[in-house]
Order: structure tokens, then sequence, then C-alpha cells
């Protein structure tokens, strides 16, 4: 048995939206993905929402937004955890790591299927350290 199950995940929101505001020019599109997860523990079962929005609708520098939000659903077995990594640790760095693979292919089918802009596949990175980085 693991330490940390994952039972699974379901989609709450999972959006395209074009940007009427984008002007197309020359100039490479940067984006720079928002990521924002929410815990909620009830003794051993935990919840885990991540969020990832890519682009957005008030800048005319890019041309769409992307967002999706999953919500993954997690037991925490302490009588496994020989490492005494802890619960705390265990959801903020595995968790949020196991529900990204989810979203990166999920934003990937929403921007590959709108047809006017090549697709966007967000990057391979180390989930929990950006969130960290980004609420700092």
């Amino acid at each position: 048995m693991d330490v940390l199950q994952f039972n699974g995940y379901r989609v709450e929101n999972m959006s395209y939206q074009r940007n009427d505001q984008y002007r197309q020019t020359s100039k490479q599109i940067i984006f720079s993905p928002e990521i924002s997860s929410d815990i909620e523990k009830n003794g051993n079962n935990i919840s885990v929402s991540l969020t990832v929005v890519v682009g957005a609708l008030d800048k005319t520098e890019t041309p769409f937004q992307a967002t999706c939000s999953l919500v993954g659903s997690f037991v925490y077995h302490p009588e496994e955890d020989k490492a005494n990594i802890g619960l705390n640790t265990l959801v903020q760095k595995n968790a949020v790591a196991i529900l990204y693979p989810y979203i990166r292919a999920i934003i990937s089918m929403l921007t590959n299927s709108s047809n006017e802009f090549p697709g966007f596949n967000l990057p391979t990175i180390n989930v929990s350290d950006a969130l960290a980085q980004q609420n700092n």
C-alpha cells in the first residue's frame, strides 16, 4: 500500500476563450501560467484542488485564455509513512505533482482544438516549487 493513495480526479472546470483584444505581431507570445491550489483535509482523506490559467483576456499580448481546475482525491496511510515524511509534505509536494500532468493534457487539448492559434503545452515543472514562488 502507498503512503499517499490516489483515488482519482474530477474536472471542476475547463475552458478556452479567444481574446478579442489580441493584436497579432511578429513578437513571440510568452505565457506565464498562473497556478493555484487548495487542500482540504478530513482525517486521512484529502481533497486537493489544482487550477492553472494560461493567458489573459485583458491583455493584447495573449490570443486566448485557457483554464483548467481539477480536484484529486487522496488517502493518507500514516502506518506506511516509514520515513516520517508527514501528511503536509506529501500533499503539498506529491499530490499536486500527481494532478499536474492531467491539467497539462487538458490545456494542450483545449488550445490545440482552437484551430486558430498554435496549441500550447504547459512546461514540465516542479509544481510545488512554482506554487511556493508564486505565493511569495
